[in-house]
């Protein structure tokens, strides 16, 4: 039998469906909102902690390049090999660490730009180093590299590029935390006025069954205002790591990364007195900074206290330590008010890689919750990492300062130690030839001994003889000498008194050839030009006779300069290279891939050498081919060879060649031309530059020059040369016809 349904019974099991139904869909509901809100929640803190970890690498690769760039300076002030591990270390994760950092900014098309600019511009660096390093270790001059300013301007884009990315990913960073804070506000609100919004309609349907409604509506209120306290919670603990973060962003020092520490935590925990510790170079404990301390305090009493308490074992064992209910003995807060202890002591310790390197002690005046707690332990590897940065960067200041007083100390010893060795050779050389001396002249006394007694009146009789000699060839010298001067005073004003009206000559006969106003026929024309030509030819004679004269005078000055081989070689080409094309012939200037940039010498002297080996080899050469090879010639000499295809010269004629006004034979010179002066004048000028003048020859088979000069001229390699024998009547220099075009001026042998 049925039971009767009454209306009563019907209100009471709708009201019962109700009191059921609605609850479990808002609760189905919230917890499906609250499920979406958290994972978005999480997606959003998963781009925090992305954006943490870009920013760390982005510290990670600046620290890399400033491994490379101080160990690579380190090197090339000290030489020392060992400088060179850092360098190779980082230069080896730098290519890694930047793919790492592509792989990571994927979603930032901007960035992914600026980390591809940023390897170019770090291989470039690269390379740059390398060549410092190589240049280095071959013991060559890398000024003018450094001077280049190459180095500077890569790296300072360098650290603009990284600047430019780390303010990128710190604009994300405080952008998501923004986010996640509006997130966590709005999704909170949302939830909290959905259930208000649901359980009041629940309310007020419900009237009959308020008290049952009341309860469950606390009882889901609580858990919400739980829940949203749980997400407050982790978004203050997340906010405290983003704002420790900023506070250590930048090359601090270690008293400025404690300052920052103690005053970020004083204003977002709020302890009233607090310390930071740092582990030192020799594992003891120093405090950077402090807080809130009473100026009474002893501080050696103190860092005593705190490395045998708390603070040691926190550095010795790595765990945190709270300590409640202090009995007072601790430091003590003033202010203007009065005075009194913290009430609780926390002591955290900070570590890098998980080694322990300094410890914080915060005083506070209240209860330490979780929350407090668990800030401290995560902003512990952020704050570890600082300490070694500022530390790494402070011992690389050190031994930059100490390696740059270490070198200008080895400097003035290498000069100290030079000198002294100088002076002992020439020491030792004296005392050598001493020896020497002293040998012979006993070895002739101990042969002469026996014959004295019996030979002293004839060597009375030479003793008076040679004096006689001596005295004769002391004239005889003297007068050498006069004749020397003057007829080099001779040569020189000669030289003078015929250039004068020589120039006058040529000016006129260049006027006359010129014929501006046209009143001259051809064949006049014609003759001014040979009178030019003639002139000109007769005023390089008078220039090579002055720089004989010179030259065995011992007059002629030697200007040193930093030559340029490439330069040099160039400038000849462009001169020598028209007359070349002129004669039909083939011109080639050749430098070797292992000289030297430059050499120091004279470098009008050898451009005079050179202007008259090419202008004789061109001079010489009917068809073919005439080159300048330039090569090393040993560990400190070059060598300039001028190769010719022509005519050649014969065995018994290479000596005689570099005598004054002389040439291979009487027919050559007339045929070809020239003065016979320029060989000479040359061999005298490279032995005057510490060298000298070699020559390889063959009848029909061209002949090579070859000028052998140091890399660098010293003044005890010059040799003077000997005295120009004035030529004999069948040595008597022919006339010549002219030799070489006069816009190139070139010496005739």
């Amino acid at each position: 039998m049925q039971a009767k349904t009454t209306p009563a019974t019907a209100q009471f099991e709708r009201i019962a469906r109700r009191n059921v139904t609605l609850p479990l869909v808002a609760g189905l509901v919230s917890a499906g909102a609250f499920v979406a809100f958290f994972l978005y929640f999480l997606q959003v803190m998963g781009w925090v902690d992305h954006t943490h970890l870009v920013i760390g690498r982005l510290n990670e690769l600046a620290a890399l390049e400033s491994d490379v760039e101080a160990s690579s300076r380190a090197f090339l002030l000290t030489g020392d090999p060992d400088q060179l591990a850092p360098y190779n270390i980082a230069k080896a994760q730098l290519d890694a660490q930047i793919d790492d950092l592509v792989l990571l900014t994927d979603d930032n098309p901007v960035q992914v730009e600026r980390l591809k600019r940023l390897r170019t511009l770090q291989h470039g660096y690269e390379g740059y180093a390398q060549e410092l390093v190589g240049t280095r270790q071959a013991g060559g001059d890398v000024g003018a590299l450094l001077r280049s300013q190459l180095g500077h301007q890569l790296s300072g884009r360098i650290r603009s590029e990284l600047a430019e990315a780390k303010d990128v990913e710190q604009s994300l960073l405080t952008d998501r935390l923004d986010s996640a804070h509006a997130v966590t506000w709005v999704g909170i609100g949302a939830y909290v006025a959905f259930i208000v919004v649901v359980f009041s309609f629940i309310a007020y349907a419900g009237r009959r069954d308020i008290g049952q409604l009341k309860a469950d509506f606390g009882d889901a209120l609580g858990a919400s205002e739980a829940a949203a306290q749980d997400l407050q919670a982790q978004a203050w603990v997340v906010e405290g790591q983003a704002q420790l973060a900023q506070s250590l962003v930048g090359q601090q020092t270690l008293a400025t990364i404690g300052r920052s520490v103690l005053g970020f935590l004083a204003g977002y925990l709020g302890p009233v007195v607090g310390a930071m510790y740092v582990r030192d170079d020799a594992g003891e404990l120093q405090r950077v900074s402090s807080h809130g301390f009473d100026a009474g305090v002893d501080d050696e009493a103190v860092l005593a206290a705190a490395r045998a308490g708390l603070v040691g074992q926190a550095l010795r064992d790595g765990r945190l330590n709270h300590v409640t209910r202090l009995n007072g003995g601790h430091f003590k807060v003033a202010s203007g008010l009065g005075e009194s202890a913290p009430a609780e002591v926390v002591v955290a310790p900070v570590k890098n890689d998980g080694v322990v390197n300094g410890v914080l002690e915060l005083g506070f005046m209240r209860p330490v919750g979780a929350r407090d707690l668990e800030v401290l332990k995560l902003v512990a590897g952020a704050i570890g990492a600082s300490v070694d940065a500022a530390q790494y960067r402070r011992r690389l200041q050190d031994a930059i300062q100490e390696t740059q007083q270490l070198n200008e100390e080895l400097q003035v010893q290498q000069e100290e130690l030079r000198t002294a060795n100088e002076e002992l050779g020439e020491q030792s050389r004296v005392l050598a030839e001493s020896q020497h001396h002293l040998e012979q002249q006993q070895a002739e006394l101990e042969q002469t001994n026996t014959q004295l007694s019996e030979q002293a009146m004839i060597l009375d009789r030479k003793n008076e003889a040679l004096n006689e000699a001596q005295k004769v060839m002391q004239e005889r010298a003297e007068e050498l000498q006069r004749a020397s001067r003057y007829k080099s005073e001779f040569l020189a004003n000669m030289s003078h008194e015929l250039r004068t009206p020589l120039n006058s000559s040529l000016i006129l006969a260049r006027l006359l050839a010129d014929n501006a106003q046209g009143n001259l026929s051809d064949e006049q024309v014609k003759f001014a030009e040979s009178i030019y030509t003639a002139g000109n030819d007769l005023l390089t004679l008078i220039n090579d006779i002055l720089d004989i004269a010179k030259v065995e005078a011992g007059k002629l000055e030697v200007r040193t300069e930093v030559t340029p081989l490439a330069s040099l070689a160039n400038g000849l080409q462009s001169m020598f290279e028209p007359l070349a094309v002129r004669k039909g012939l083939q011109l080639h200037v050749e430098l070797a891939p292992d000289l030297p940039q430059s050499i120091f010498t004279d470098r009008h002297r050898l451009e005079q050498i050179l202007r008259n080996l090419l202008a004789n080899a061109v001079k010489f050469t009917d068809q073919g081919t005439v080159a300048l090879h330039v090569a090393r010639s040993g560990a400190d000499a070059v060598a300039f060879e001028v190769r010719d295809s022509g005519i050649g010269i014969e065995a018994s004629q290479q000596e005689l060649i570099f005598e004054a006004f002389r040439q291979a034979d009487g027919t050559v010179s007339r045929k070809y031309g020239g003065t016979g002066l320029g060989l000479s004048i040359s061999r005298d000028l490279a032995r005057l530059l510490g060298g000298d003048i070699a020559v390889r020859s063959a009848p029909g088979q061209g002949s090579t020059f070859t000028v052998r000069l140091p890399l660098e001229y010293r003044a005890t390699l010059a040799r003077q040369p000997v005295a120009m024998t004035p030529p004999s009547a069948d040595r008597a220099p022919e006339v010549q016809a002219p030799a070489a075009p006069a816009a190139i001026a070139a010496p005739a042998p």
